[in-house]
């Protein structure tokens, strides 16, 4: 296969009501993959709100949705051909019986899954039907090994009509970390707090009482909303934190950051910190931000570390390089647009599908 160039694309989370992901993954999988291939297909009228419910009971809807995709799928590769099927899905949504009859109708199945680190059980049992699982965690490699699948590890794709330039702009801030609470976040951005970094805080969460519906139920669905009024840097944090940034504003703040921070940890099964790739640890620099996150194999592998990304490997070192930065605009602005050219180089729909369809 030399190229992919009729798809059907499946991301459950396109398909919920609402919510920052359901338009995150409309952006990047459905959009990025339309403005690439030839003939792209979607489910339609499929509801997956009862899997975006991780605690109701959904056995009878999961198997009713599968078996109309699966339906949808076959006809039409009979009506138009398919070379592939692209899913980001978690096992929950998805029967694998389902998933087992487009395959052995001859239509390549491959899913994307970014979340292995720490939740590679929930995508197990679909992993181990899919004829080529895709993700972006190299510490995950041994698992997915284990299982005796056909993957491949590559990062992220990006659709690059949404990821405008914000290289350049006027600097108002020094430094400014996105993104939702956790206790971890909190303890790290208390001690850079404290080490005398002027650093601003912005994403929903940060009151504990997020306004909005979709707020509220990511940080139900990722268990945010306890216990953060326990930590003990919960106050001096709270007090830089400045609520949500809508994606319309987006572009124009980010234009005033000298540097945009990662803090890409999360607990794996056995409680630990892991440090892996993360949809911003790509985004931030494909819209031209200096971006400082901490190391890892998957930063390393898709940017030039210290040309085109900057990584930390302690608090302390990373509380140094903000320091430092403050006082080095052009360094930050380089290393901005150096990023950005890689981003759009190498890590786009464009780039990425035909290294899928080799792998295929």
């Amino acid at each position: 296969m030399t190229r992919l160039r009729n798809v059907f694309c499946v991301v459950a989370d396109c398909h919920a009501p609402s919510g920052h992901y359901r338009s995150l993954w409309q952006r990047h999988f459905y959009e990025g993959l339309r403005a690439v291939v030839d003939r792209l297909a979607l489910p339609e009228n499929l509801d997956w709100t009862w899997a975006r419910r991780p605690t109701a009971e959904h056995g009878d809807a999961r198997a009713r949705t599968s078996e109309a995709l699966a339906e949808q799928i076959l006809r039409t590769r009979a009506a138009h051909g398919l070379d592939a099927v692209i899913s980001y899905c978690f096992a929950r949504d998805l029967d694998p019986e389902a998933v087992r009859r487009v395959v052995a109708a001859g239509v390549p199945w491959v899913n994307f899954f970014c979340d292995s680190t720490y939740r590679f059980a929930e995508v197990e049992p679909l992993a181990s039907v899919v004829s080529l699982n895709w993700f972006v965690e190299h510490s995950t490699i041994p698992d997915y090994r284990a299982l005796g699948v056909p993957f491949v590890c590559l990062p992220y794709a990006f659709n690059p009509a949404h990821l405008p330039d914000c290289h350049g702009g006027p600097v108002t801030r020094s430094a400014a970390f996105i993104g939702m609470p956790t206790g971890p976040r909190v303890a790290q951005l208390g001690q850079l707090l404290a080490a005398g970094v002027a650093l601003e805080i912005r994403g929903p969460g940060w009151d504990t009482e997020p306004a909005g519906e979709d707020a509220r139920q990511a940080m139900s669905f990722h268990g945010l909303s306890d216990h953060l009024h326990r930590q003990s840097h919960w106050p001096a944090v709270h007090a830089h934190a400045q609520g949500p940034l809508p994606d319309d504003e987006l572009p124009a703040y980010l234009r005033g950051c000298q540097v945009v921070l990662g803090l890409n940890q999360a607990l794996d099964a056995h409680g630990r910190h892991l440090s892996y790739l993360k949809l911003r640890d790509l985004e931030f620099p494909g819209h031209g931000c200096c971006y400082l996150t901490e190391h890892n194999a998957d930063v390393a592998a898709a940017l030039d570390v210290g040309r085109e990304v900057l990584t930390y490997h302690s608090l302390e070192e990373a509380a140094l390089q903000l320091l430092e930065l403050q006082h080095q605009p052009a360094r930050a602005a380089q290393i901005g647009a150096a990023g950005r050219r890689r981003v759009l180089a190498e890590h786009t729909w464009a780039a990425r599908l035909p290294e899928l369809a080799a792998v295929l």
